[in-house]
This record gives structure tokens, C-alpha cells and sequence, in this order.
């Protein structure tokens, strides 16, 4: 044998040289077509020359905050902690490097800066874009290990095309990333035991498995809070699999050193919560309060949140993925498989905690979905497995609804339509404002996100100020665009009938935005008093708009819940109506040509 030879046969492989080839194509196809689904309107809402703001209400905000981090000066305190620092820094990170390929303003009078903030913003969501299609990839990789191929090639579908998922990894936003941390975090867990049929796991790997889990969780959290949670698989897969077994005596240290890597990963990656303990405490105890006190009108008059949160999982995810993947992880804990019961005792306490908030946005139930995933894919793959008429008949059906019944591809090729098309703020501002009959056009509230394109600077949000603001609401024309505004300039509010009665303008828009949670409550005999000035401001507001005022146009209609005759076709779900609002637009009834009688006769 030669010295070559002799050296490579006594080589310590590498971790590719472990790798399966064949896994590791197909995962990477996955990821491929998860990725190239979500670049499809990956540019939706971007500010532009007729609009200098984000149509996502949140991007700007994070990428404010993101630009107090100072990487390069060793800073990390971005002075908000109302979720974990990472994502902000990832965001710092890439607008560094777009503003260093000349993505910044350039221009002195910062007539540009619109331009920039569109870049950095894209930039940031390449961040959730790679994060969405790594999930798909993740899901595959675990399941392979535990099923038929065929299942983990669904169960990594079912995440690749999920609604909810795609739509959300075109935002730049915390929350598809940190759920990208804690679907590898979930990976590593189930690393802890060794696949079917092959031999036992040694104490290092073991300890190498959950550590990495625990890294995950702590990146996670740092993302986001709630990623924390993600410990609960680790430490259950620990104590459940090893029980009984001469191993087990070391897994109270495994699972020991598990908590401190997350621990770990978590201050480094938001070290706020020492630097800055006050402020990360306020903000902290603000987030928690907040989930449990509510969203202002948002969620009134919605049912409790273990009720409503399934209708968010069927629309984000697909009703009947969702009955599989319940189904699957329901089986895998009978059949005792310690992994399966960590993430299903996961999605049991997570979906617990969030069906109590009051606050109940769909994208809380993203961590859900990747135990949903390997629900559906494990019961499709042992499904293949036993062959036989049932068994293959539930594959057909997982299929089916991979294929868009009860939600699936179905829904996300419609949210990605949205997204690539014209936006109906943008749609209803052309309208408007080719309408020479109106001069003026009111707003039942402080404009932002959801008002109509009608100024580059109408979608500003709360975090520039009221004087940049109102200031270029009151210098608007063409058409001149008014909000009721008493001499206590703080005393202003939503759907105050002054606008109709001493502004009198030529026309009247607001969103499906603007109606949650109000139209719901008007409908009621009996309202909360919390809300009951504000329903009353609206049902007297809307009397007096009927009065004077004809509904000439609606934008953005013919998604669920379609009225002809009213006001409420919009879509219900929050999160989901980001990308594809209801416009509204009531004219004036002496402005609104009447048809010809068909007779020359007065």
C-alpha cells in the first residue's frame, strides 16, 4: 500500500464524507423550489418615486432599530427589545454590504432616500426569503431519518408552499427567521437518537446533538422570545429515550449543558439583557402584557383564541395538511417514538399559550407548523410504508392537499398573484386621482399603511412623527387630502362625523384595515364598554355618510366572505390582508352623474 493510500484509508472522515448524496440533492432540490416559489413578488409594497414608504407597516420600524447596531464598533444594543437583537443585526449586516455596492442614498439633498430604504428593505428580506426555503430543506432532513423518502419529501413540501410561510418570507420581519432556528433546533433534538435500524449513539454524540439544539433554541429566542420554547423537545427526547438505559446517566448533564448553550446563544446574541437590563425588561414585560390585553379594534368581537387560531392554521397552512399533520403527531405518540412526543408536547404548550392571548395574529402559529410538517410527512411516509387501500388512500389525500384543497398551493399562488400585481392602495390612488370631480378626499384615520396612494409620503408610520406627517398631508393637491383635526391636536379620532359634516369632501376612502373589529362590534346589540364610544363614533359616522354620500368603488374584493350589498368583503385574517386590502370609496351624491331615462323629455 502506498503512503497516499495508506494515509487516506486512516483519514478521520468529514461530515460531508457522512452525508448521503442521494438526501442531499433532493433536500437541496427542495430548497431550490421553495426558493424560487418566494422570490415571485418578493418586491411587493417597496417604497418607490410615488410612494416613500413600505406598504408592511412593520418593516420600517425594524429597519430604524437595526441601524443601532454597530457590528463593526462591537455594538449590539439596539435601545428595542421587543423581540431578540439577532434578526436586527443580520438586518444591519446586509444593508452594510448594499450600502457598500452604492444601495445607499447618494444623492446631498436626500431626495433619494426612498431608493435606499427600498434596497435595504430587500435586503432584509433575502434574510426571511432563504430562511422560508432552509425550513423545507430542514423538514426534509429530519424526516428522512425517521420515514420513507416519499414522506419527507412531502413533509418538506408542506412547509416549502405553506400560505402563510411564503407570504410572510417576503416581508422583512422577525418572524420566519426565528422559526427557521427553531425547525433546526427541532433537527438536532431528534439527532439525539439514532435512526431505525442503525446502531446506538455514543455519550459525544449525543452531547454534540443537544448542543446544537440548544444553540438553535438560544439563536431562536434571540430572534424571537417564544423560540425558547424549543427546549422542551431536547430535554423530553433526553429523558424519554434513554430512560432505563445505562446512558441516562449522563443525560442530566447533557441536558444541562443543552439549557446553557441556549442560554448562551441567547445573551450573545442579544446581550441587551445585560448591557441595557431596564430597557430590555420594560420592552420585555410590554410584549407579554401586550399579547394578553389585546390589539385595540383588531381582534374585538373575535372568538377565543384556541378557536380562532385553527381557522389561522387552515388558512396559513391548509385544512387538511392540518388534519393530517395533527393525526401524524397524534400517532407518533402512541406508537411512543420519544421525538414525535417532543414536538408534539411542543405544539401542545405553544398552542395553549397562544390560544389565551388576547393578541392572535396567524404569524404566531408559525412555530406550529414545523411540528404540523413532520406530523403529515412522517404519517405519509409510514403510510407508503404498509401499502394496502387505506393506507395509500391517506398518501392521495395529503397530496390532494399539497395540491390546494382546503388551502395548500392553492392559496399561496393566489397571496403570490397579490403580490406580483398592482397593490389595491396604489390601484385606488390612480383611480382617485384621475377622477376630476374630486378635489378633495377625506380619511376616517391618521393615514399610514393602508391609505390609498394619493402622496409619496401617505404611508409614513408613527415612528417618523406627526410634523413630518400631517405636515405633507396639509400640503397635499391633486387631490387634497383631509383628516378632521380639532384644536386638541391629541384629541383626534377614528371616524369623527365632522369630516362629513363641516369638511365635506368631494369623497370618502378607508380600508378593510380601518373596519376590523368596528363593523363587527356595530353588528352586536351589545358592546364591550371598552369599545362602545368607538362603535357608536362609527355606526353615526357611517348613518351620515349613507346620507350624503353614494359607495362608488371597492378595490381589492372578491376574496372570502363577499357581501354585494355591503361593506365587509374582506379578508378576515390580519396577517394575510398585509398584501391585499379592501379599498373603499364613497363620492359625493351631487358629484355622481345619474344614468339617462332613455327619454328626451325633462
Amino acid at each position: 500500500m502506498s503512503e497516499t493510500a495508506e494515509t487516506s484509508a486512516h483519514k478521520k472522515p468529514s461530515f460531508l464524507d457522512k452525508v448521503d448524496p442521494k438526501r442531499l440533492r433532493i433536500g437541496l432540490i427542495i430548497f431550490v423550489v421553495a426558493l424560487l416559489i418566494r422570490l415571485a413578488g418578493m418586491t411587493w409594497g417597496l417604497p418607490n418615486e410615488k410612494r416613500f414608504h413600505s406598504l408592511h407597516p412593520d418593516e420600517e420600524v425594524v429597519l430604524a432599530y437595526s441601524q443601532a447596531v454597530e457590528p463593526a464598533k462591537f455594538k449590539f444594543t439596539p435601545g428595542f427589545y421587543n423581540y431578540g437583537t439577532l434578526y436586527l443585526t443580520m438586518v444591519r449586516v446586509t444593508t452594510d454590504i448594499v450600502g457598500g455596492y452604492g444601495g445607499g442614498a447618494q444623492k446631498e439633498d436626500g431626495s433619494d432616500q426612498y431608493q435606499a430604504r427600498a434596497n435595504f428593505i430587500l435586503a432584509g428580506r433575502w434574510l426571511s426569503v432563504l430562511a422560508g426555503a432552509g425550513m423545507a430543506w430542514i423538514i426534509f432532513a429530519l424526516l428522512v431519518r425517521r420515514t420513507h423518502p416519499l414522506g419527507a419529501i412531502l413533509g418538506g413540501a408542506s412547509i416549502g408552499i405553506a400560505p402563510a410561510l411564503v407570504t410572510h418570507s417576503r416581508f422583512m420581519t422577525v418572524d420566519v427567521v426565528a422559526v427557521f432556528f427553531l425547525t433546526a433546533s427541532f433537527y438536532w433534538a431528534t439527532r439525539m437518537i439514532p435512526e431505525e435500524g442503525k446502531e446506538p449513539l455514543g455519550d459525544k454524540e449525543i452531547l454534540r446533538a443537544a448542543i446544537w439544539s440548544g444553540v438553535f433554541a438560544g439563536l431562536s429566542a434571540g430572534t424571537k422570545y417564544t423560540g425558547i420554547l424549543a427546549l422542551i423537545v431536547p430535554i423530553l427526547i433526553g429523558v424519554l429515550a434513554y430512560r432505563g438505559t445505562e446512558q441516562f446517566k449522563s443525560i442530566p448533564k447533557t441536558l444541562g449543558i443543552t439549557v446553557a448553550a441556549a442560554l448562551g446563544a441567547f445573551i450573545i446574541t442579544t446581550p441587551g439583557i445585560l448591557l441595557e437590563n431596564a430597557l430590555f425588561m420594560k420592552d420585555f414585560i410590554y410584549e407579554m402584557k401586550h399579547t394578553s390585553t389585546g390589539h385595540g379594534l383588531v381582534f374585538a368581537g373575535t372568538p377565543t383564541g384556541f378557536i380562532y387560531h385553527l381557522g389561522n392554521l387552515m388558512s396559513g397552512y391548509g385544512g387538511l395538511l392540518l388534519l393530517i399533520g395533527l393525526f401524524g403527531l397524534g400517532r407518533g405518540v402512541y406508537r411512543k417514538h420519544p421525538w414525535m412526543i417532543g414536538l408534539a408536547a411542543f405544539f401542545v404548550i405553544s398552542y395553549f399559550l397562544i390560544g389565551r392571548a388576547e393578541v392572535k395574529f396567524m404569524r404566531y402559529t408559525f412555530p406550529l407548523l414545523p411540528p404540523l410538517a413532520v406530523g403529515f410527512g412522517w404519517l405519509l411516509g409510514q403510510g407508503h410504508l404498509r401499502g394496502g387501500p387505506k393506507a395509500r388512500g391517506v398518501v392521495a389525500l395529503g397530496i390532494v392537499g399539497l395540491g390546494g384543497v382546503g388551502g395548500g398551493m392553492l392559496n399561496t399562488l393566489v397571496s403570490t398573484n397579490w403580490m406580483s400585481g398592482l397593490d389595491p392602495r396604489d390601484e385606488m390612488g390612480v383611480i382617485i386621482k384621475t377622477d376630476e370631480k374630486i378635489i378633495s378626499v377625506g380619511l376616517v384615520s391618521d393615514p399610514w399603511f393602508y391609505t390609498p396612494t394619493l402622496y409619496p409620503q401617505i404611508q409614513a408610520g408613527p415612528m417618523y412623527g406627526p410634523q413630518y406627517r400631517f405636515s405633507a398631508l396639509a400640503e397635499s393637491n391633486e387631490p387634497q387630502v383631509v383628516r378632521y383635526m380639532p384644536e386638541d391636536f391629541n384629541s383626534r379620532s377614528d371616524w369623527d362625523i365632522r369630516l362629513i359634516q363641516e369638511l365635506k369632501p368631494d369623497a370618502v376612502v378607508f380600508s378593510s384595515f380601518e373596519l376590523e373589529g368596528v363593523d363587527t362590534l356595530a353588528a352586536r346589540k351589545t358592546v364591550p364598554e371598552m369599545y362602545r364610544a368607538q362603535t357608536e363614533a362609527y355606526k353615526n359616522f357611517m348613518t351620515e355618510l349613507q346620507q350624503g354620500y353614494e359607495l362608488e368603488r371597492i378595490v381589492g374584493a372578491g376574496m372570502s366572505g363577499v357581501n354585494q350589498a355591503g361593506l365587509h368583503p374582506y379578508q378576515t385574517i390580519h396577517d394575510m390582508m398585509y398584501v391585499h386590502p379592501v379599498m373603499y370609496l364613497w363620492k359625493r351624491k351631487d358629484l355622481i352623474e345619474k344614468p339617462s331615462s332613455g327619454t328626451s323629455t325633462p
